[in-house]
């Protein structure tokens, strides 16, 4: 019998096979036993059966569709990672719009890497003895933070900044690319402003915090947005930065924040 404790089970479920056998091939040579579903209902029966550790699934699935499969999954088990994928790159807009949260959400063609990051966050890892080139990779890569300001100046200022400090930094001009940059950079922190044209910051934080429950959202404010990066607080955010804010300040916060096994460069 297998030991489902070093080889630990994912679903996949997807009525088109190719994906099916990419997902397959990938997660296989990772170390994972990889169980499959073409259908939403026999992905539910998967979960009974077999309770993986994580499924990954086509949000336009037949038989159910994602949210449907979802809302059952999560009457099986609340807690069980849920990454959802799609076609037509709707994914985080359909399902942050019906109120669910997801671990991560990924247009096709599929981002594999990402995926498995996304999984990685939430717990779910290679075993150790096939993972662990992947693990050590993952534990010593840069720390990863996502710029959201409609500022450019204060964008660049700050992306500059990072990389300096040894940070992989990217950026977005608004709330709506910073929610697309969270799926595709999949980043340590998120430094959001909360006063933006388009989607505000308050809107951008209930959509990451959807898209990613476990990412550090610290929120970027004036002096008059104190009540605002308040109330973000209670909305999931980790912490709120006012501007102006001299470097250092910021370090303090970034560094109270960073996840305990990345590893900064100091410069």
């Amino acid at each position: 019998m297998i030991d489902e404790v070093s080889f630990p089970s994912i679903l996949c479920a997807d009525d088109d096979a190719d994906v099916l056998d990419q997902l397959k091939e990938y997660f296989t040579l990772k170390g994972f036993i990889v169980l499959t579903a073409a259908n939403g209902v026999e992905a539910c029966l998967q979960v009974k059966r077999w309770a993986p550790r994580a499924v990954i699934m086509d949000l336009f699935i037949p038989r159910l569709g994602g949210v449907g499969v979802l809302g059952r999954i999560r009457a099986i088990d609340p807690s069980l990672p849920v990454i959802m994928t799609s076609d037509t790159g709707e994914a985080l807009a359909t399902v942050t719009d019906a109120g669910v949260s997801v671990t991560g959400a990924f247009s096709k063609p599929l981002d594999l890497e990402g995926i498995a990051q996304a999984l990685a966050r939430a717990g779910v890892t290679p075993p150790a003895a096939l993972g662990t080139d992947d693990a050590a990779s993952d534990q010593h890569r840069r720390p990863r933070v996502l710029v959201v300001d409609d500022e450019c100046e204060i964008r660049e200022a700050l992306i500059d900044y990072l990389g300096a400090r040894g940070f992989e930094a990217r950026q977005a001009e608004s709330g709506e690319q910073g929610v697309e940059r969270v799926a595709e950079f999949d980043p340590d922190i998120v430094l959001l402003d909360i006063m933006m044209s388009g989607m505000g910051g308050l809107a951008a934080l209930r959509e990451i915090k959807a898209l990613a429950p476990r990412t550090c959202v610290i929120m970027v404010t004036a002096v008059q947005d104190l009540d605002a990066a308040r109330a973000a607080l209670a909305r999931g955010a980790a912490d709120y930065v006012t501007k102006p804010f001299p470097f250092r300040y910021l370090d303090v916060v970034l560094d109270a924040h960073l996840p305990q096994t990345a590893e900064l460069s100091r410069v």
